[in-house]
């Protein structure tokens, strides 16, 4: 990764004040600028279009900076991005509602949606609907996992959103979905439409112009790099545009495309192997809440796996 620790480089943007997105958007910047072995003449001057004006040499340089964000779709043809929004909000209320009822404080919920999440305004229903039904089944629920499929469901709401429900007794029980885990993009032509978006704006006057293009934890928002700057061979030419140098910062590492000399790669190499065997990696994948990944820890084993393949130099 960056010079900066990955969790300073890859955010969760999920309710994030206007403070918080600059906060962090310095924070990438700074990652960027470690990276690239640069150091500013002066503070950079925080703005709107670009989010960022840096003198560099005597030279004005503009610094724009986004979220990648992949466009995909869940069943039904919602943005996913927005159904993990909704669910971002449900989960935290999900927090507060548990601390209200003792019984469902030692009850791991894993909510398997058909595609879309409850609306705000169902929030509060749905989750007394959760609960009448952990009440109801409470007796019967252990410290294994217990499938629950929609014939069993007689509320509407559960009905209408739910495709399974697991419970089980956990000391360290939470609220998760499907929405944690998923599909996670490589790079390809989102990163130029981005670029070209971008692009478009009217930026205040400056000797060129950067654009920073970031992951975060969200599926939505995550580029998985395999093969290195070579993934990058499926993005197309990023020449038209008003950008002179475009940043990514993707799961494992981070590039940078310059006009004129194409994509380089920047950090993020691993020498020494240090990640899970391919047979520590199958047991893994027979935990039933790998795709659930309520706690990050399926995505953090798997991206281990990569860089220990990167490592040794194995074959995909």
């Amino acid at each position: 990764m960056l010079a900066a620790p990955e969790s300073d480089l890859v955010y969760d943007v999920a309710a994030m004040t206007r403070p918080d997105q600059k906060l962090s958007e310095r924070l990438t910047l700074d990652a960027v600028f470690a990276a690239l072995g640069m150091r500013p003449d002066q503070e950079p001057e925080a703005g709107e279009t670009p989010d960022f004006t840096v003198l560099l040499s005597g030279r004005t340089v503009g610094v724009e900076i986004t979220t990648y964000q992949s466009g995909a779709t869940v069943d039904g043809g919602t943005e996913r991005r927005k159904v993990e929004s909704e669910w971002d909000i449900l989960q935290r209320a999900s927090d507060a509602f548990r601390s209200e009822h003792p019984v469902l404080r030692n009850i791991n919920v894993g909510l398997m949606f058909t595609g879309q999440v409850p609306p705000r305004r169902e929030h509060a229903e749905f989750m007394e609907e959760i609960a009448t039904f952990i009440r109801d089944h409470a007796a019967k629920l252990t410290s294994e996992d217990s499938t629950f499929w929609p014939p069993s469901f007689s509320t509407a709401l559960m009905r209408a959103y739910l495709r399974t429900l697991y419970l089980r007794v956990d000391q360290y029980a939470v609220w998760h979905s499907n929405l944690a885990g998923g599909f996670v993009a490589r790079p390809d032509a989102t990163i130029t439409a981005i670029v070209a978006e971008k692009s478009a704006k009217r930026f205040r006057s400056a000797d060129e112009l950067w654009l920073i293009i970031q992951s975060s934890t969200r599926v939505s928002e995550m580029m998985l790099d395999i093969l290195g700057v070579e993934d990058f061979s499926s993005v197309p030419t990023l020449g038209p545009f008003v950008f002179s140098r475009v940043f990514v910062l993707a799961v494992t590492g981070a590039y940078e495309w310059r006009k004129g000399a194409g994509w380089r790669k920047l950090t993020g190499g691993n020498a020494e192997g240090h990640g899970p065997s391919f047979d520590e990696l199958k047991g893994v994948l027979n935990d039933p809440e790998w795709l659930s990944d309520p706690n990050g820890n399926a995505i953090k084993v798997a991206m281990e796996c990569l860089r220990e393949m990167r490592g040794n130099g194995d074959a995909y």
